[in-house]
């Protein structure tokens, strides 16, 4: 699954230290992932989001309030992996791959709903993230898919090894996706549109700047599929809406008077996503 960070070798697991050829090893932690980030690649001394933004994204997400878009990435792919099936009948399994993978809620909703509806093959799930709070997380409660702490500029996996990669609100590297994905494979991209969260934003600028369109299609893809998600939610309690205001980067930015305000008055919030797939190409 994984490759050395340091030499790109293949990473060999033995008891609960992998090892590559060049003797380079980095050993599984309790929770079952590994730390594959190199000292060069971390930009502070504690990089991604920190416990308080991972335990507001996992408490909120868990309440099913973004269960709408995991289910919508769930059946984009599937139609994606059951196509791939068909024209290579000898594939048994399919890889997906989360680039940002945070505490995994995306990545095992994704799998368990494709696994599922399938008798025949299996999709298998990886993921990193440049948090290690937040991989520490994925890979306790999820199991049975692979995490490791990484970069998502410096992804440590063979080239052509994945059938799909999903990325959620993060940042990647437009060469490292290419590079990972297996001939004609996916790359499910899902970013905010331009009304996502107007209410929290309102809360939070006097005059709040609408998200930005969706870059151009990148060297090396295609675009196969793209469409937006709307949807709204209630949130009954308080701690609800401070969740919500945690786990974005507003709030960062929320004064506390705003901070109190959305934890008063925010009851009414709306979604908006924009999915894009796109397809590598020869």
């Amino acid at each position: 699954m994984w490759i050395c960070p340091a030499c790109q070798s293949p990473l060999l697991l033995s008891e609960r230290t992998y090892k590559c050829a060049a003797g380079h090893t980095y050993d599984v932690a309790k929770e079952g992932y590994v730390n594959l980030l190199l000292a060069h690649h971390k930009n502070s001394k504690e990089p991604g989001d920190n416990k308080q933004m991972v335990n507001a994204r996992r408490s909120f997400l868990e309440q099913g309030y973004y269960q709408p878009l995991a289910t919508r990435m769930a059946e984009l792919l599937s139609e994606y992996v059951r196509s791939q099936q068909h024209n290579d009948e000898a594939s048994a399994s399919s890889n997906v791959f989360d680039a940002g993978c945070g505490e995994g809620y995306y990545l095992h909703r994704i799998l368990t709903s494709i696994n599922e509806q399938s008798q025949s093959s299996k999709v298998i799930g990886a993921g990193l993230d440049i948090s290690k709070i937040a991989v520490q997380k994925a890979a306790k409660k999820y199991p049975e898919s692979e995490f490791c702490v990484a970069s998502s500029f410096a992804i440590p996996v063979p080239n052509a090894s994945q059938q799909g990669v999903i990325q959620v609100f993060a940042p990647s590297s437009e060469q490292e996706i290419l590079r990972i994905l297996d001939k004609a494979g996916i790359w499910l991209q899902v970013n905010p549109a331009p009304e996502h969260l107007a209410e929290l934003k309102s809360c939070v600028y006097a005059a709040p700047a609408e998200h930005k369109p969706s870059p151009p299609v990148p060297q090396g893809f295609e675009l196969a599929h793209e469409e937006t998600l709307a949807f709204d939610f209630e949130l009954a309690e308080p701690e609800m809406r401070m969740n919500l205001l945690m786990m974005t980067p507003y709030y960062w930015s929320t004064s506390v008077e705003n901070t109190q305000r959305i934890k008063e008055l925010l009851t009414h919030v709306s979604a908006h996503f924009s999915l894009r797939l796109l397809r590598k190409v020869d």
